[in-house]
This record gives structure tokens, C-alpha cells and sequence, in this order.
């Protein structure tokens, strides 16, 4: 088995050595090539062991038909590759399992056909973890790393990530997760890569709030702040000012895990945290999207309130109450979020590019597609998961598309920052900055993999997107930092073991 058509790069050659001597998660940046470590890694593993079979793992099958791909391409192999996934009826599965050698597939059929006992992990010499970050809790790859290590003759673990996140416990739970041996990261910085990457431009656009939509918000922070100071006073919180809303929902699974029946001093706490969650999201979705998603989430808390107290607290509540009159004089004078306008200026005076925005909800996906359809020399088109209507199928004929030309503007949701490769985008535009390390950093990676690419992070003044803006940019950089103190305690301990 040999490859075709690639020259490893030096950082390559360097990290497949590592790996080829112990379970390795490897941090490499999108668009660096983790793949081809991969196929070397692959290669060596099946020369080694040539009744054996490798595994590759990853989350989607989209994602799995692209792997299978650029195998295609650079091996040069007489032997079976196959991508199994739950479409495929489990009899199917198990007879393409014994007549390939290297497998492609999603976890959760890997998983399912290991406990049903249609196929073993023993003869495989090599497991491959895409986004080896998901390897947390009860996810498919923390079952199936464990049950490869018991049961494999020559076991060897291949885990792949941009991002890893930028907690210790976290990266420390992937790492006993996949039985890490060693690390090997790299970033843009890093000597043996800086002359493989291209530069990425990255502008953070300041745009000014309208005023109406400071006032809705400034009533809506106090509807927050009092349930806030209620639950300060109960000693549920130390800080009612500074408290995240992921605080909350920690504390929220912290008290109904104790609930117990009938005792209402609880059941109101949690009731009163979720209705403080609600006015987070309700601040966020006004200040990052605008009056029209505001008022989607006032009709979903409508409904919400006909089964529960939070919900119904809310809509009680003067101070909401007198934001929604004002945010329905907006509504009826269809004024959009100000972000829509710099938003299409962008695209239009960079219309000969390849541009692909991102947002987190789908509704602003909906509302984007609408102001850009009509725009001349604009073909966008609307890039969602599949819980969201679009099949896996749609999915890659749209990523093609859009390679081909037949669009020039992806607006995607979070389903386009993991993994899939989205060749020649030239711009990126954030809707809205993300509070996470790991989807700012994806979402990067989806642009400028082959030239100089730009990135437009648009930034409501005086607004939680400032804020996330500004956690995602610290989180990257804590990140980095702990991964290289983690890949050097492991060395440290490794020399000492050879040294006694």
C-alpha cells in the first residue's frame, strides 16, 4: 500500500512519528492536513499488520463520505473501503465489515453493532477519532476507545482535533477518554507550520444599536436583576451582577437533582433560575438578531406559559411587559437589526468572492437568505443541520455547489464549523461572535484554507456580543496555553519513567 499524488510536510512526518509509537491526539488547525497524517498513519498500521483493519470515526456522514475521498485519492491499495452508517440495514453492515479493510463510519453505528454483537474490534490496528473533542460524558467514542483498548491484538488510537476546548478537566477527561499517550499540537505559529499557513485577516466591525432596541434591553436587564437579587438573597448565588448563564444552568440541574416532593421552596428556586435563563436568551436574541427573532421567542414563551411558572412569571412581569409594547411599535415599522445592512454592503462590494456567514439560529439564516436573494450578482443559499430539514445528502450537493460556483454565499448555521472541508471560501462573516473557543476557532478554519482569506466578526456596541467577543478570544488563548503545559507534563513524566 503506498501513497499517490502527496509530499507530506515536515510537521507531518513529525507528528505520524509520534503517532506511530502511541496513542497520539494530535492539534493541528483546520485546512493543516490532519487527514494525511492519518492515511501515513493508516499505511504503517496496514503494513504492519496485514490481516488487519483500520477504523475511521467521524460524527456525520457527510463527513465520512469526505475522508473516504481524499483516502481515495492518495492511497494506492487494492483493498475494500466502506462507509457504514445507520442507513445501511445491520446484516449489510456486518458483511461489508468482513470483506473491508479500512472503515469509515459514524459512532453511533460502530457502537450499536458492537453491542449487538455484529462485529469485534479485535483485528483493528488502528482507530481514527475525528473531533476527538466531542470524546466527552457518554458520547459514542468514550464506549467504543474502551471497548478497543480491552479487546484489540495490536491496538493504536489516532484522535484529531482543532480545538480541544480551553478547560483543564475537559482536555484531560478527552485524553483518559482515548487513552492519550502523547500530544502533538501545532498552531499557525508554530516553526514547522508557519510556512504552510494562509494569512487570515480578521476585522471586528463595531456597529452602533438602535436606540429603541438599548431601551427594550435595559428593561428586560432588570426584569433579569430582580429575579437575580432574589436568588442572591436565598444564598443561591454569591454575585446576582456577575453571574453567567451558564452558572445558572449548572445550578438549575444542581437543585432539581435534589428535588424531592412537594417542597416548594426548591421548586420555586428553580422555577424563578429558569425564568432568569429565559431573560438571558431573550437579551441575547434582542441584542445579537434584532426585533423579529425577539418576537419569535416572545410567541414560543406564550405557548411555553400555558405549562409553566417561569414562562408565565415572565409575561407578568412590568418590566417585560413594557419591552414588548415597545418592541412591537418597532415590529410594525419593520425595522431590522442594523448588523443586515453592513452585513449585505459586505457582500455586495465583495461579490466576486466566496463568502460564507455564519450565525447561530436559523431564523437569521431565514431573514439573511431573504435580504440577499434579490441582490445582483448574489446566488446565496442556506447551509442547516439536519434536524433542521436539510438531509445529509442536500448537505454535500450544496458543499459542491458552492466549490463549483453555482453559489458565491453560504449562510450557515453551527453545521459548517465542524469538520467538513469547504473548499475556496475567500471571506468569512460572523453574524454574531460565539462565548466558545472551539466554534470560534472552526469557524475560522472554514476560510482561506488555500490563500490569503478575511474574516469580518460583526459586534453590537455595548452588548453581550462584546462580551462573547472578547470570552472566545481569551478562551483561545487559555487553550493554546494548556495544551502545551499538558503535552509537557506528559513528556516530563515520561522522561522520568526512562529515567528510573
Amino acid at each position: 500500500m503506498e501513497i499517490k499524488d502527496l509530499k507530506p510536510r515536515l510537521y507531518q512526518e513529525s507528528i505520524f512519528n509520534t503517532a506511530a509509537k502511541s496513542n497520539t491526539l494530535v492539534v493541528l488547525p483546520t485546512g493543516l492536513g490532519k487527514t494525511v497524517i492519518a492515511i501515513m498513519l493508516a499505511i504503517h498500521r496496514l503494513n504492519q499488520f496485514s490481516q488487519s483493519k483500520v477504523v475511521f470515526l467521524a460524527p456525520t456522514k457527510p463527513l465520512c463520505n469526505q475522508h473516504i475521498e481524499t483516502f481515495k485519492k492518495h492511497l494506492i491499495t487494492n483493498q475494500n473501503f466502506e462507509v457504514l452508517t445507520g442507513g445501511i440495514s445491520p446484516e449489510k453492515r456486518k458483511e461489508l465489515w468482513e470483506t473491508s479493510q479500512i472503515v469509515f463510519a459514524t459512532p453511533q453505528t460502530i457502537a450499536n453493532d458492537i453491542n449487538k454483537g455484529k462485529i469485534s474490534l479485535e483485528k483493528v490496528s488502528l482507530l481514527i477519532v475525528d473531533e476527538a473533542h466531542r470524546a466527552i460524558g457518554d458520547y459514542d467514542y468514550v464506549f467504543i476507545a474502551k471497548n478497543y483498548m480491552q479487546i484489540a491484538n495490536n491496538p493504536r488510537i489516532l484522535a484529531l482535533t482543532a480545538s480541544p476546548g480551553s478547560e483543564k478537566e475537559k482536555i484531560e477527561q478527552i485524553r483518559k477518554n482515548l487513552f492519550i499517550e502523547s500530544i502533538e499540537i501545532r498552531n499557525e505559529d508554530s516553526e514547522d507550520v508557519v510556512a504552510y499557513v494562509q494569512p487570515k485577516e480578521i476585522e471586528k466591525i463595531e456597529v452602533e444599536p438602535l436606540p429603541q432596541i438599548k431601551e427594550i434591553s435595559e428593561l428586560i436587564q432588570k426584569a433579569l436583576q430582580n429575579r437575580l437579587n432574589f436568588l442572591e438573597a436565598q444564598g443561591l448565588i454569591y454575585n446576582a451582577k456577575k453571574i453567567r448563564k451558564s452558572d445558572l444552568i449548572e445550578l438549575q440541574a444542581k437543585l432539581t437533582s435534589q428535588l424531592k416532593d412537594n417542597n416548594y421552596a426548591i421548586f420555586s428556586s428553580i422555577s424563578s433560575i429558569a425564568a432568569c435563563i429565559k431573560l438571558s436568551y431573550a437579551l441575547e436574541i434582542l441584542e445579537t438578531q434584532g426585533i423579529n427573532p425577539f418576537f419569535e421567542f416572545i410567541e414560543n414563551l406564550k405557548e411555553q406559559a400555558k405549562k409553566t411558572r417561569a414562562a408565565k412569571s415572565i409575561l407578568k412581569d412590568i418590566n417585560f411587559l413594557n419591552a414588548i409594547k415597545i418592541a412591537e411599535n418597532l415590529n410594525s415599522s419593520h425595522i431590522e437589526h442594523p448588523k443586515m445592512e453592513v452585513l449585505k454592503n459586505l457582500i455586495v462590494n465583495n461579490s466576486n468572492q466566496k463568502i460564507i456567514v455564519f450565525t447561530q439560529y436559523r431564523n437569521t439564516a431565514d431573514a439573511i437568505l431573504q435580504k440577499l436573494s434579490n441582490l445582483k450578482g448574489i446566488a446565496p443559499v442556506k447551509f442547516i443541520g439536519q434536524k433542521s430539514g436539510l438531509s445529509q445528502k442536500k448537505q454535500i450537493e450544496i458543499i459542491k455547489a458552492f466549490k463549483e460556483g453555482e453559489y458565491n454565499v453560504l449562510i450557515a448555521t453551527s453545521i459548517a464549523e465542524e469538520g467538513l472541508h469547504i473548499e475556496n471560501a475567500d471571506i468569512g462573516i460572523f453574524f454574531e461572535p460565539v462565548p466558545s473557543a472551539l466554534r470560534s476557532i472552526q469557524r475560522k478554519g472554514r476560510v482561506g484554507r488555500t490563500h490569503i482569506g478575511k474574516i469580518y466578526i460583526l459586534v453590537t456596541k455595548d452588548t453581550i456580543d462584546e462580551k462573547y467577543y472578547w470570552v472566545a478570544y481569551h478562551k483561545e488563548k487559555r487553550m493554546k496555553k494548556l495544551i502545551n503545559n499538558i503535552k509537557n507534563e506528559i513528556e516530563n513524566n515520561q522522561k522520568r519513567i526512562i529515567g528510573f
